[in-house]
């Protein structure tokens, strides 16, 4: 292994991985914060709202990222609509991501006994306050499992952001390795800088 080729490339490796780390963040915070609300509509009643979202959840889940990246980057062009690679990848990320953690909330939702549920309405309190201060706080230790390996998928497909020119891990790991010709080392550099992102 070529140290002195590895160090030359290192920092740019670096500054690869800190937009990982980024477009990461950012697609867990707004699938999170977007799936949270979501994961309770059709729990307790069925509705057209609750097919709607299970129709959409289950197209977003059969479809890969890279196809859904592909159609806002390359399909929505043709009907006049031009965005920027960035929030091409923030959106389609974040897309998959939600259709995932709907159902992992629900998975952790469904856990608690929705005789607790019952009793709550038949005191009076509002909704919300049956959410947040009696469901979730129960749901939370049953589904924190599931999504944080989910939240490990979602850095390892930030990946796909490469194919639509975002400068993340592996695009600069691609580059580097095209205009040198020794992927050996760039890669396993690259490789051990996900493995220690994903275990952060």
């Amino acid at each position: 292994m070529d140290m002195y080729y590895l160090a030359e490339h290192l920092p740019l490796l670096l500054q690869a991985a800190w937009v990982t780390v980024w477009l990461t963040m950012l697609t867990l915070i707004l699938s999170t914060v977007i799936a949270l609300p979501l994961s309770v509509v059709g729990l307790t009643r069925v509705s057209p709202a609750s097919r709607a979202l299970d129709m959409a959840t289950l197209l977003l889940r059969s479809l890969p990222t890279l196809v859904i990246l592909f159609f806002f980057y390359y399909g929505l062009p043709q009907f006049g609509i031009v965005l920027p690679p960035l929030p091409v990848a923030v959106i389609g990320l974040t897309l998959s991501a939600i259709a995932y953690n709907i159902e992992i909330f629900r998975s952790g939702l469904r856990a608690v006994d929705t005789g607790q549920i019952e009793a709550a309405r038949a005191l009076g309190l509002p909704g919300w306050r049956i959410w947040v201060q009696i469901v979730f706080p129960q749901a939370l230790p049953i589904f924190t499992p599931t999504y944080l390996s989910n939240a490990t998928l979602v850095l390892k497909g930030t990946s796909v952001a490469s194919i639509i020119t975002i400068p993340e891990l592996t695009s600069v790991a691609n580059e580097i390795v095209s205009m040198t010709y020794q992927p050996f080392e760039i890669l396993i550099a690259a490789a051990l800088i996900y493995i220690l992102m994903g275990a952060c």
